[in-house]
């Protein structure tokens, strides 16, 4: 039953939440069950290294296609953008009559489908319903595809991280507590509303740090940094690899991502998982990893004032710490186990 599999998505060295998946995935025993071709649609760079890019994995995926005998082929897309650029490796493979799983890994995709060009929704549109499968992050956005392609074949899957060998969280009361954000540097995000209440926080006098890692609009960053004075308290991490990140998660307390829209964030399953209680909103599939005051606490997006109010509860209460970063491990360990979902991934290859 072992199936040949065409990945189509980014390199797994490009700065993203789907790189993250797709390393997760190949650190299971998919490559063992199956053979998974995995072939770079995208790379970071310059315009010409990703349209040097784009041109060698469309002729990697024809090169396969004709010479090889390829039963699925499964395309990883974020928004609107990737959803453009992975439509031509969809038509393509469609040619040689493979089954096409199309796993939508995107964030805000409602409200940029309906900017985008008519065209452009029409391809979508085609997109979800031709492809044998489409997968996506929450029910959220499953009720967002069909509304947008009623025809489609749609299953909710979750994202996944691997549990780290760490127990739960039984730290002492300390006096200098850690808040981490990681993920795009950008409005959507929220990082700018986290530094206002960050520096509300430190002109109280709480002993606080906060660790920023990503990429994105540094120069925005740096100068919010410095206007406000926060210069000794906040620290840029750039981006981080994953021995960095597990350095970083083991000394925080607190994680936040104030975010306006998402998909699954994976920064917030990874905090989960090492027993971070986490402060977030309830958007995209982030109410289906935390419930209000379980797990952590969810505000609206650009509630500057619940933010704070949440973040100084927090930092002032230890055992509420502790027991709510428990349990996000646990939501973690029983619904987004990377071992559990690849097999529920492998089932799903041996049935279409």
């Amino acid at each position: 039953m072992k199936k040949s599999i065409i990945y189509i998505a980014p390199d797994t060295s490009v700065m993203g939440g789907i790189s993250s998946v797709i390393k997760g995935y190949l650190s299971t025993e998919l490559p063992k069950r199956h053979n998974i071709i995995l072939i770079a649609s995208h790379k970071d760079g310059t315009k010409f290294i990703k349209l040097i890019q784009a041109i060698t994995g469309l002729i990697k995926t024809f090169f396969y296609l004709v010479t090889k005998k390829i039963d699925i082929v499964h395309i990883h897309a974020g928004d609107i953008t990737s959803c453009k650029r992975k439509y031509i490796y969809f038509k393509l493979a469609r040619l040689f009559n493979p089954k096409i799983i199309f796993h939508f890994h995107g964030a805000s995709f409602l409200d940029q489908y309906l900017d985008a060009s008519r065209i452009l929704q029409e391809r979508i549109k085609y997109l979800f319903e031709k492809a044998n499968l489409v997968i996506c992050l929450s029910n959220s956005w499953k009720d967002s595809i069909l509304s947008i392609a009623s025809r489609s074949t749609v299953r909710v899957l979750t994202n996944a991280v691997s549990i780290p060998e760490v127990s739960y969280r039984d730290k002492a009361k300390r006096d200098w507590l850690q808040i981490a954000f990681l993920g795009f540097i950008g409005e959507r995000k929220g990082v700018f509303d986290l530094l206002k209440v960050i520096g509300k926080l430190i002109e109280e006098k709480y002993n606080i740090s906060l660790n920023i890692g990503g990429n994105g609009e540094i120069e925005r960053l740096n100068y919010m940094i410095n206007n406000l004075g926060l210069s000794e308290y906040v620290k840029y991490l750039g981006w981080i690899n994953e021995e960095e990140k597990d350095t970083l998660l083991r000394k925080t307390d607190i994680f936040v991502l104030p975010s306006y829209g998402e998909g699954m964030p994976m920064s917030i399953l990874e905090a989960m998982s090492y027993s971070i209680p986490v402060v977030s909103t309830p958007v995209g599939g982030i109410p289906e990893l935390i419930s209000d005051e379980e797990a952590g606490f969810l505000i609206e997006p650009g509630d500057i004032d619940a933010l704070y109010t949440k973040l100084k509860q927090l930092i002032i209460d230890d055992k509420l710490r502790l027991m709510l970063g428990k349990k996000g491990r646990e939501v973690i360990a029983q619904k987004h186990n990377i071992k559990k979902i690849s097999k529920q991934i492998d089932q799903i290859y041996l049935s279409i």
